[in-house]
């Protein structure tokens, strides 16, 4: 592999325009350049990492999915607060071998501006036709899973609005870079492992560390020059701990949403799914620094990820004006939900096996016909749910269609700064469960709202549940 070409932000889908966006996306098996080798994979349009979608406030995205897999598949629009029902963000849509569907995503006028993604959310699904959802039979050439598709190759960034726009003026011009975080495994004949044919992924293997399909690329800036970095992790598994050296990061959104007050940390935590968008201000003297990932452990009986390095930044040429450093809130942060009536209060346990083969939300696994709640929300509350992990491992709980607010980790209360779609729940120590307080406000949208750990392998397993929100 070739390490330290100059950085490539990902390939724009070809949409037309942000107003009336219309894409195909062939899922298909191929090969294609990692890091300047050859490897086989799964794809949407021939690379590695898919092609960004751009869409704004208000318009209708209309996506035409062609499945040239021998597995069934289908999207997922990860973070879009639009309807999980009919042709719009439904994971219960399933695509068969040779069949194709159209997804319509109508992007409410006040959606939130920032980074989110899209990726296959197979579910291990069997069907025989687009929009049939099957959980029996999940045999032979016809099923696929989440884990597998995400981790040979199908998913990509999808950026809403223009985040940039939300900024002081003379912020509003700065150069962005899109950096979509992967990793491969590559097997000796080139291809990338799947959950078939008696061979499994095991995502505490050693990987290749991918931005945007690149290994350790280049990243060029001028001395004083600032930045927005969207930031993606859009792999099936494993976590990044974000660190550039002698830097720090000023962020102003979190999983699509502009934060309430912006921070400054040294490092990032991206789980699977994660996305951050973070302005970064080079050096006043030309110089190089590394972007890393450190060494993470996500528990005693989860992965061991040791120090690796991701990217080099080169600060090189003219200087040019250092602009004001931006503190404070965005604009269009959501409300704070500290003072909000709480409609109902739920309980969640998030549990596995002993050997981690198996995993459970409430003592069960996932079944498309009963949710863990036998009650549904209520379109317009708000609730309050408690989230426990009694396995020695960290699970990521993610909810689809909209972001929740983090009310306290481990019992210690977080103040008001952003509204997110992952929060890391952490693992026991020495039989004391770990535990998260979130809230969720129930707006817009009836149908099935899914949750589940975003480790894929994880949801795969029985990790997965939804909601039934009604009016």
């Amino acid at each position: 592999m070739h390490p330290g070409l100059p950085f490539h932000d990902p390939a724009d889908a070809d949409t037309g325009n942000q107003q009336n966006v219309t894409i195909t996306l062939g899922a298909s098996q191929a090969s294609f350049q990692v890091g300047g080798k050859k490897v086989y994979g799964d794809t949407y349009s021939g690379t590695f990492t898919a092609p960004t979608i751009r869409a704004r406030p208000g318009s209708t995205v209309t996506i035409k999915l062609v499945n040239h897999l021998p597995v069934a598949t289908n999207l997922h629009f990860h973070g879009l607060h639009v309807s999980p029902t009919g042709q719009s963000d439904d994971p219960f849509l399933c695509v068969a071998p040779g069949a194709t569907t159209t997804y319509q995503l109508a992007i409410p006028a006040n959606h939130p501006q920032g980074t989110f993604w899209y990726h296959s959310h197979a579910m291990g699904t069997s069907c025989s036709s687009p929009g049939s959802y099957d959980m029996s039979g999940m045999t032979g050439s016809m099923t696929g899973d989440v884990e597998d598709q995400i981790f040979a190759g199908l998913s990509g960034a999808l950026i809403i609005g223009d985040d940039r726009t939300l900024l002081p003026k003379d912020l509003r011009n700065i150069t962005t870079r899109t950096l979509v975080l992967k990793d491969a495994q590559i097997d000796a004949t080139g291809h990338i492992p799947q959950n078939t044919g008696g061979n499994s992924i095991n995502s505490n293997n050693p990987t290749v560390r991918l931005v945007n399909g690149q290994l350790r690329p280049v990243l060029s800036m001028k001395p004083n020059e600032t930045q927005l970095w969207r930031l993606v992790n859009a792999g099936a598994d494993i976590f990044y701990q974000l660190q550039l050296d002698g830097y720090s990061f000023t962020v102003i959104g979190e999983d699509g949403t502009p934060v309430a007050l912006t921070t400054t940390p040294n490092t990032l935590l991206l789980p699977p799914g994660k996305r951050y968008d973070v302005l970064v201000t080079a050096n006043g003297t030309p110089g190089t620094a590394t972007l890393r990932t450190t060494a993470y452990s996500n528990g005693p009986q989860g992965d061991q990820y040791p120090d690796t390095t991701l990217a080099t930044l080169k600060v090189a040429g003219t200087p040019v004006k250092r602009l004001p450093a931006f503190a404070g809130s965005m604009p269009t942060a959501p409300a704070d939900l500290r003072s909000a009536p709480i409609a109902q209060n739920r309980d969640l346990q998030l549990s596995e096996n002993s050997d981690g083969t198996q995993f459970y939300i409430n003592g069960k696994q996932f079944s498309s016909d009963a949710s863990v709640f036998a009650t549904p929300a209520k379109l317009g509350t708000v609730e309050e749910w408690t989230i426990t992990n009694t396995a020695g491992e960290d699970h990521p709980f993610h909810l689809h269609t909209t972001a929740f607010q983090v009310m306290s980790i481990n019992g210690d209360p977080k103040r008001y700064i952003h509204d997110q779609d992952i929060v890391v729940v952490p693992h026991a120590v020495n039989g004391v469960p770990g535990r998260v307080v979130i809230r969720i406000p129930f707006s817009d949208y009836t149908g099935a709202w899914m949750f589940h750990c975003h480790i894929a392998a994880h949801e795969d397993n029985g990790m997965m549940s939804f909601i039934n929100v009604v009016r």
